[in-house]
Formats: C-alpha cells, structure tokens, sequence
C-alpha cells in the first residue's frame, strides 16, 4: 500500500497492477477466525428488470462511488485473477490497495465477484460484491467482508480505517441504488458519477 497527495496517474496505476500481477495475497485464506466479519445489504427493488439493471450498475463499478473511493482495473468485465485497484482518499491523501478478483457469480438468481487483498493493501481479508433476486422477486445488494488490519498505518490507526470501511459501505449500498434505479428507469446502462 502507498499513498500520495494526488490522485495517482494511469502510468502508476498500471505499474502497480504490473508489479501486483503474481503478489501473494496478504492473509491465510483456510484461517480467517480472528478476522471482521462484516454483512450489509439494501433492497434495491423488484423482478426481472429491476436484477438485470442492478447486474449492469455492477458491470459498470457502481459500487465504488467515486467522489473519493475509486477502482482501477484493465477489463471492464469481471475476470478470475485479475489485479485491480482501490484508491481511497483518507485524510487528504490517496491510498492505493491491490486486490485480486478471486471468484464469480453469474446466474439466474445472483451476479457478483469477490476480491482478495494482495500484499500491497492497507487490509487483508476478502470482499463480495452481489446483487442476487431472492423466491419472493426482492433484488439486493449486498457486500459481504471479511477483514482485518495488515499495514501498520491501518493497524495504528484502526478507528480511522474503520470509519472509512462503514462510510464505504453506507455510500456503496446508496450508489449501487441509485444507478440501478436510473438503469432500470432509462432502459440504458450509461456510467453515472
């Protein structure tokens, strides 16, 4: 994890993602019991049109809302093993935390993936990101985590690490509504900021 004044450019962006591509991730993924177990959801709506604009806000990273948590990736489309990063401003400065994508879930009910943090991320732990319609036609979003602290920073400064994880997730759920209700409005699936 580093961090800088400035948002970071494309060229750092690639090159930590270049330098990322074979890291290690940074925690035990068979030994998770001393770890945040964090479950949060908000119902978005309901039926058919209402799930595939929400799949859409998620193909198009709505879940990171932008103003000051924004992710970096090279395939717009979800892909097993890709290195992507999450940039946070915190206190005036941006912190740039790696991730690898380790998983997918794309059927008639549920449409997501979750994440892995690399040695290169202020947390170590893992996050899912799913929108899922349940028997009733109720569609979700949800972001399920599993976390701790890992930079010494991060540990440090704990209660300020976990304020940013909660205003991540309250803004996230908002987002994620919003743009699913605007796709499921205008028919479109056009990226809103």
């Amino acid at each position: 994890m580093t961090f800088q004044f400035s948002f970071p450019t494309k060229v750092q962006l690639d090159n930590l993602i270049e330098a990322q591509r074979n890291a290690p991730h940074n925690y035990d993924k068979n030994n998770l019991k001393d770890f945040r177990h964090d479950k949060n959801s908000i119902l978005l709506g309901e039926g058919t049109k209402t799930f595939n604009a929400a799949k859409d806000a998620m193909r198009d990273w709505a879940m990171f809302p932008g103003v000051w948590a924004r992710i970096y990736f090279h395939n717009k489309k979800f892909t097993v093993n890709d290195v992507v990063v999450m940039n946070a401003k915190v206190l005036g400065t941006w912190w740039m935390n790696t991730a690898r994508i380790l998983y997918l879930t794309d059927d008639a009910q549920r449409f997501g993936f979750a994440y892995g943090t690399l040695t290169h991320h202020a947390e170590s732990g893992e996050e899912l990101f799913e929108v899922r319609m349940d028997n009733d036609g109720k569609v979700w979003y949800e972001i399920t985590a599993v976390s701790k602290p890992y930079h010494i920073l991060a540990r440090l400064g704990a209660p300020v690490a976990r304020y940013y994880q909660k205003k991540f997730v309250r803004q996230s759920l908002i987002h994620v509504k919003k743009i699913t209700e605007k796709y499921a409005t205008s028919g479109s699936a056009e990226p809103v900021l």
